[in-house]
């Protein structure tokens, strides 16, 4: 019975066997005889066919280049430079009233600190006291006056030399601290995008250019200075002063205009002669001095004209340089536009100036 039992079994299989295989035939068959799976994926568009359909309608929009736009993009350098430019010289004159401020403020604390040492040493002394003192005074006054009458006949050229040569007579330069620092900084860094690089053009008829078109001719305010010559601290005797420069490109001149708020000596003006050497360096000499006096004779003493000896002078001046720099005194330009001047002179000092309209 287990042995029919078992037949039996193998025999319902193999019949199941066939009749899967007779189905999976029948299905072949009727779809072509090739099998294919339950889900069918849609192949994905090319990629070139959508890039041309892209490129195609956007050529049916645009026939022809935007040159406006195109121009733009090619300004734009030039855009960017003009407005750095502008940020860069607002910065500078920002820093120089910075400065001038603080200038201002040291110059009104030392004046009010020799007032109160002026008041404080008047206090101290009485009448009696300060006699004694006057009278050697008067007696030192005597003696140095005979003195300097018989040394008068003595002096020599080397003495003036000596004067002349000396670092009192050089252009020395301030301490201007970390404000002045600023602004030097910046004046560097807007000297890197001068708009003129060949200003003294037109300075005296230098490369047959018209002075009418140099753009140095003005009068100019100065904003900023590291020279200790051209810088005047206020005092109870002359106020404050105020310190330009007028430039005549035809002639050829510089004259520094120094006007003081109040005192005898109303201010001065030095006049120099301007030589161009290149593009941007102009050689220097000492012309003439003009000191404006309140006078009881304005006519006669107003003004006292004197003439400088500008060969001695600049020989003086220059005999202890290096072989290898320049025998004579010389400014740079380092920037010019029609309202903002910038220059270094042969002693490294920098000075700002903004035109007087």
């Amino acid at each position: 019975a287990t042995y029919y039992r078992q037949k039996k079994m193998k025999a319902i299989i193999f019949l199941s066997v066939l009749l899967l295989r007779a189905s999976a035939a029948s299905a072949s068959a009727s779809v072509g005889g090739s099998f294919k799976p339950a889900f069918v994926t849609t192949p994905l568009p090319s990629p070139r066919i959508k890039s041309s359909a892209r490129s195609s309608s956007i050529d049916a929009d645009t026939n022809e280049p935007d040159l406006e736009k195109f121009n733009n993009v090619i300004y734009a350098t030039d855009d960017t430079v003009h407005m750095l430019r502008s940020e860069l010289k607002a910065r500078l004159l920002n820093a120089a009233d910075d400065y001038a401020a603080m200038r201002a403020k040291t110059d009104e604390l030392v004046l009010r600190a020799k007032e109160f040492e002026e008041q404080t040493n008047s206090e101290a002394y009485t009448t009696e006291q300060r006699l004694v003192p006057r009278l050697l005074g008067k007696i030192v006054r005597k003696i140095s006056r005979r003195k300097r009458k018989k040394k008068s006949e003595e002096k020599t050229l080397s003495q003036s030399q000596g004067i002349l040569a000396s670092d009192s007579f050089k252009q020395m330069k301030l301490d201007v601290g970390v404000t002045g620092n600023k602004v030097i900084e910046l004046a560097e860094q807007l000297s890197l995008l001068n708009p003129n690089p060949n200003p003294t053009l037109g300075f005296k008829g230098y490369g047959g250019v018209s002075a009418e078109d140099n753009m140095l001719n003005g009068q100019w305010k100065l904003r900023f200075t590291t020279a200790a010559d051209a810088s005047f601290a206020a005092s109870k005797e002359r106020g404050v002063a105020i310190t330009s420069q007028v430039i005549d490109a035809e002639k050829g001149t510089f004259t520094n205009v120094v006007d003081f708020e109040k005192g005898k000596l109303r201010g001065f003006r030095v006049v120099v002669n301007g030589k161009p050497l290149s593009n941007t360096d102009i050689q220097l000499a000492f012309k003439s001095v003009k000191l404006l006096r309140e006078s009881r004779f304005p006519m006669l003493f107003g003004e006292i004209s004197i003439r400088l000896p500008s060969r001695l002078i600049r020989w003086l001046s220059v005999r202890n340089r290096p072989e290898d720099e320049r025998n004579a005194p010389y400014l740079s330009l380092k920037y010019l536009d029609e309202d903002l001047r910038i220059h270094t002179t042969d002693s490294d000092n920098w000075f700002v100036q903004s035109r007087i309209s």
